[in-house]
């Protein structure tokens, strides 16, 4: 910081985490800019597009962009009209926690612009069609070269962001996503009393925390459950997914169950208070995540750290995350997903071995060192 003479002005585009549930790139935003703004030695100033109740703005310069109301483009147009308000006032970084940017995002008013990635899934993985997601693709594959810096959740997302935006090595830097420090093992009779009491679960279950989308692969669970439970009479475990549809009018899940020959014993549960989250991993007795693409997968992570047996993918970045911790298998395996079930389910030693490693691995994970490592980065692209 020395070479710095007054401190650094950085803008954190945070609507990004504004009336959203605290999950996923929200609460990314959240956690990173709660850590952030516990620093001095920056000036920050937080970017939305209208007035919350959030007491994280009290924190820091608040900056409202420009309303406008279209039938098509409010918020493009918002922006370009922040971007010229503030443009002989520019900030050193302005960091977006979403690649989502709108044309002309280049003539942001910084002289250094950050963008989190976590990964590009969203060109390879299938995914509902939607035309902004078309367009925030084609910018970062075609209008990159303005970025800074591209933050990535892992050295898997960073080497998909080289491979599918094009980015350069050199301008992709790989930050790991904290979470093990929020969540803990709870007490198994007091857990599974908390869901029972409130969600209406008293039997034993498997979980899966996911959205219904595509490459959440949740239809391969539920038909792997099936096959678990037809080769093993003697299992009664419910499966629990909690996680409402991303897409209105969606039923491939809902059909994949009707066709289940459990399908009794499959349960959805749209939304989990987050308070909640922590008894409901950690009073089921087993997590199972076979998603086809994660930039992290938060899940994962919560779930080790709730003191609970995971069985995910071995795919992107999946294997990283959980290290030795959790069994991977092939996600479009079902007979593989079925298999490593049947066993961690019936091997309490093992479960015993993966709830014990699973504790270790989370732990590593804290929002602190994302912060820490955050801050680093913005002082290493100032001083060039």
């Amino acid at each position: 910081m020395e070479n710095i003479k007054q401190k650094p002005k950085i803008a954190l585009m945070s609507y990004a985490m504004d009336n959203r549930q605290a999950k996923g790139t929200a609460l990314y935003t959240r956690k990173l800019i709660e850590g952030l703004l516990a620093d001095n030695n920056f000036e920050f100033y937080l970017i939305h597009y209208e007035k919350v109740d959030d007491l994280l703005y009290k924190k820091a310069h608040e900056i409202i962009m420009p309303r406008i109301r279209l039938p098509y483009g409010s918020r493009f147009v918002s922006q370009l009209l922040f971007f010229w308000k503030y443009r002989k006032n520019k900030f050193d970084i302005i960091h977006w926690f979403q690649p989502r940017l709108y044309p002309f995002y280049w003539l942001a008013p910084a002289k250094k612009i950050v963008v989190t990635v976590h990964g590009a899934g969203e060109v390879y993985v299938p995914l509902y069609f939607v035309f902004s997601r078309v367009v925030f693709n084609f910018i970062m594959i075609h209008f990159h070269k303005w970025i800074d810096m591209a933050i990535v959740d892992c050295e898997n997302a960073g080497a998909e962001v080289v491979k599918y935006y094009g980015f350069s090595a050199d301008h992709v830097k790989s930050i790991y996503l904290g979470g093990g420090e929020n969540y803990k093992p709870v007490e198994k009779s007091e857990a599974k009393e908390l869901v029972s009491k409130k969600y209406g679960i008293s039997e034993s279950y498997i979980l899966d925390v996911s959205r219904l989308q595509p490459h959440k692969n949740v239809v391969s669970l539920i038909n792997a459950y099936a096959v678990m439970r037809g080769s093993d009479v003697s299992r009664k475990e419910k499966l629990v997914i909690v996680g409402a549809s991303a897409c209105e009018g969606r039923t491939d899940e809902y059909d994949a169950v009707k066709r289940s020959a459990f399908a009794k014993d499959i349960i959805f549960i749209d939304y989990v208070d987050s308070e909640d989250l922590n008894a409901i991993y950690s009073g089921s007795e087993l997590f199972v995540f076979p998603s086809l693409s994660e930039g992290f997968g938060l899940p994962v992570l919560e779930a080790m750290a709730s003191g609970t047996p995971v069985i995910t993918s071995n795919t992107t970045s999946l294997p990283e995350i959980a290290g030795d911790a959790a069994i991977t298998v092939d996600p479009l395996d079902t007979d593989a997903i079925a298999k490593a079930m049947r066993r961690v389910l019936a091997d309490k030693n093992l479960a015993k071995t993966m709830t014990e490693s699973g504790i270790r691995q989370a732990a590593e994970f804290t929002w602190k060192k994302t912060v820490d490592q955050t801050k680093d980065l913005y002082i290493k692209l100032l001083e060039k």
